[in-house]
């Protein structure tokens, strides 16, 4: 599976260096020559929607959880007006809502988060889930 992502990857990232424009510059006042590459923004839009797909495993954490929608949205509010940094994810499953915030690799990651969070948030927990890849690239 890692093979095959890293050849889509490779591929898409060959593709991109292959229809990019160059173009030398002279600048005349300095004598220096520089380099500029312009990429065409369809392949910016594959490489982000492919992005923007793509899961893997890793952690989060989980502020909230119940059997009633309203108070986890009213949680996922308090955390947007306090911690505006990592994204928060409403999440259903049968019977609870659950309110888990975050993309992490590593469990060190998530742990230090957490720390920073338990002020606001006793009661939170580190849980292992899918986490969106697009927030690690940024």
């Amino acid at each position: 599976m890692k093979f095959l992502i890293i050849s889509i990857f490779l591929l898409l990232s060959l593709s991109k260096f292959s229809h990019a424009q160059t173009r030398v510059e002279t600048d005349s006042t300095h004598k220096a020559s520089y380099l500029k590459i312009q990429k065409e923004q369809s392949i910016e839009k594959v490489i982000k929607s492919y992005q923007s797909s793509f899961k893997q495993e890793g952690y989060r954490v989980q502020i909230f959880s119940g059997n009633k929608k309203q108070p986890a949205k009213e949680m996922k509010a308090k955390y947007i007006s306090l911690h505006h940094k990592n994204k928060a994810h409403e999440i259903y499953q049968q019977p609870y809502f659950k309110v888990r915030v975050g993309d992490f690799r590593t469990k060190l990651e998530a742990l230090a988060f957490q720390k920073e969070l338990a002020i606001h948030f006793p009661n939170c927990f580190i849980v292992k889930d899918e986490i969106e890849i697009e927030e690690l690239v940024k």
